[in-house]
């Protein structure tokens, strides 16, 4: 389930009155014009004023290398300073609590995990839940992969605990708090924006590798969703509730205790899932820095062993399914609007839940008796998986086959006809023309450290992938709009694409398609697409009834309504739609650096293989930089509509 896709309805309602401008001052004119006049500068002076030498910074690779070596100097030296005394003893805590918690799970016999896992899932969850919790730990001990499972499992129960503990009273106090809500919106847009490839490398340089980076990488890409959808429950309270409270003498802490927070229980069960699955696609990342676990397969295995890279993405893509159905099945069961207990009723749950914490007491007892040890694989069903696996890779690479003449010339265009054209047009194209025609600041940035070329190839990449994000969800958005059966269609694929870790989509593309820079962009728009679907169909079905039936009785069409009533109206949230599909794009597409796609990703690849901090740090302030103007451009258009409402 999706965060924006939840809050579409109540965050961007559609305006019932549309300004119309003359058609020069209409923002297709402008920025029509805007690209002809980049055009004309294109083919006028293209090649001839690339960035200039004098505006780079060069030294400052230089720099950072040092002030690197200073900090591990720093860090081993025999008396530190309090700062680094401070993070080394942070990173020391994180680094004991995923190993306590990995120690944990093993202590408890697969057994007990398993056992315990489906009966908590049963009793919190339903059937369905508990099925998907069994065919997750099937998975775990099939694959052969049950001790990373469990590593991986470790380190989410660490980072999602902290990021839930940091996350949920800050949203509290954000629901509580217009102006604490404004002050730290900035912040979560930043943490929101920043791909997670871009802190890689400051938070290795930092608290070094091992599970205490990754706990902290995960960590700031996992807490922004806890905060937002907590403050958007807190506020979803009705305001008549609250005041029959404190009319009845309530305490502001009573009536948060017992009013706010059990009323806003089903949007906080929300932020958890969603903070679960943000913090698992960051899991699979963080095995780049030390992070055990299955991530640490998938990257370790891309060039050594694919078979295997891909079986770890399978138990991934099961792992994050199992906990999102699971969840979301103790949100709905839970959710007070659909619940009215009795007395008896609530007597009988809490004894349900007291025989299921016995029962997996006992399973952990009689296991540990009888010698049953942490980890179960069934080296024939890996063997067996394995094979499969290796099959479908020889397939898809065998040049006779019909599937790979396919995704050859689909891969063949995408880099001839769109790849390569954006890329001469953003770099060839003289700067100061591309600088004031996207945006100034942020993209100054990036020409001042030397960065200009990779980040216009990354750009190219991304708008080459938005441009097919925003053609798929917008049709298939709309059309979902107008289908409940289509909606009804449509409504798995897109959860199974949205519960997927980022890294897991390349997996598979970088055999599909055997162009280096296609994969990225490919799993961006695998990625990206469904939240820009939900929200153009949250947008369009959203439309005030009354105004589709002044139109209808005026004797428009279903497709004059769709056009020119409910598209127009639906604006703000398919606009909000392209904002985030272009962040979640350039997510993913610095990713592709890790197979070889170029960029800013690649940099930041090179970097961590090299332990180059220079380069690394400089790739990730320039991805960054080039999330803020995306962001910001985006968002501009959002802004300027809702100013110019009704």
């Amino acid at each position: 389930m999706s965060v924006v896709a939840d809050a579409a309805s109540t965050s961007a309602a559609p305006s019932l009155l549309v300004e119309h401008r003359p058609w020069w001052r209409s923002r297709v004119t402008l920025t029509a014009a805007i690209v002809g006049v980049m055009l004309v500068c294109y083919f006028a002076l293209k090649a001839e004023y690339p960035w200039p030498a004098s505006l780079t910074w060069n030294s400052l690779p230089t720099y950072l290398n040092d002030f690197q070596t200073w900090l591990v100097d720093q860090r081993n030296a025999e008396s530190p300073s309090l700062v680094i005394r401070a993070f080394n003893g942070f990173a020391e805590f994180l680094d004991n609590l995923v190993n306590w918690f990995t120690s944990f799970l093993g202590w408890m016999t697969w057994v007990g995990v398993s056992v315990g896992g489906v009966l908590v899932s049963l009793r919190f969850g339903g059937v369905r839940a508990a099925i998907w919790a069994l065919a997750a730990f099937v998975m775990f001990a099939a694959s052969g992969l049950w001790v990373e499972s469990m590593q991986t499992l470790a380190l989410m129960l660490a980072a999602v605990g902290l990021s839930l503990l940091i996350g949920i009273p800050l949203g509290v106090f954000a629901g509580l708090s217009t102006r604490f809500e404004r002050a730290v919106t900035p912040v979560l847009d930043a943490m929101q924006i920043i791909p997670a490839f871009a802190y890689l490398m400051p938070v290795v340089i930092l608290f070094s590798v091992g599970p205490g980076a990754a706990v902290i990488t995960t960590m700031i890409y996992a807490i922004p969703p806890a905060i937002r959808i907590t403050a958007l429950g807190i506020r979803g309270v009705p305001a008549n509730t609250v005041e029959a409270a404190l009319a009845m003498g309530s305490t502001p802490a009573q009536t948060l205790a017992k009013v706010r927070l059990p009323l806003a229980r089903r949007m906080l069960l929300l932020s958890v899932n969603q903070t679960i699955l943000f913090a698992l696609s960051m899991v699979v990342i963080a095995g780049l820095i030390g992070g055990k676990g299955l991530g640490d397969v998938v990257t370790s295995g891309l060039n050594s062993y694919p078979a295997l890279a891909l079986l770890a993405g399978l138990v991934i893509v099961v792992m994050a399914m199992a906990l999102d159905r699971v969840t979301e099945s103790v949100a709905e069961r839970t959710n007070p609007a659909r619940r009215h207990l009795t007395d008896e009723r609530r007597r009988k749950l809490r004894l349900a839940s007291i025989a299921t914490g016995v029962a997996v007491v006992a399973v952990v007892a009689v296991s540990r008796l009888l010698g049953v040890g942490a980890d179960y694989s069934r080296t024939t069903a890996r063997d067996w998986l394995l094979a499969r696996i290796q099959s479908m890779l020889d397939y898809v690479q065998n040049p006779d086959t019909a599937l790979f003449r396919v995704t050859s010339w689909i891969g063949d265009h995408i880099v001839q006809y769109g790849l390569v054209p954006f890329r001469n047009f953003l770099v060839e194209t003289p700067w100061p023309v591309t600088l004031l025609g996207i945006t100034l600041i942020s993209l100054a940035v990036i020409g001042v450290i030397g960065e200009w070329a990779s980040a216009m190839d990354t750009a190219s990449q991304v708008l080459v992938a938005t441009v097919l994000t925003v053609v798929i969800g917008l049709g298939l958005g709309v059309w979902a709009a107008e289908s409940r059966t289509f909606s009804r269609i449509l409504r798995p694929v897109n959860d199974v694409l949205q519960t997927l870790p980022q890294l897991v989509y390349l997996i598979p593309l970088i055999y599909l398609m055997p162009v280096s820079v296609v994969p990225g962009v490919i799993a961006g728009v695998l990625y990206a697409f469904p939240v820009v679907a939900r929200l153009v169909e949250n947008g369009v079905r959203n439309v005030e009834a009354n105004t589709v039936e002044a139109a209808e009785s005026f004797g428009a069409t279903r497709s004059q309504v769709l056009r020119k009533v409910k598209v127009p109206l639906a604006q703000d949230a398919i606009m909000l739609g392209v904002n985030q599909g272009i962040i979640m794009v350039l997510a993913v597409v610095v990713i592709g650096g890790l197979v070889g796609s170029p960029g800013l990703g690649y940099e930041v690849a090179q970097g961590l293989a090299r332990s180059d901090f220079g380069l690394g740090v400089l790739a990730s302030v320039a991805i960054l930089a080039l999330g803020i103007a995306l962001d910001r451009v985006t968002r501009g258009a959002r802004r300027a509509q809702l100013e110019e409402g009704p």
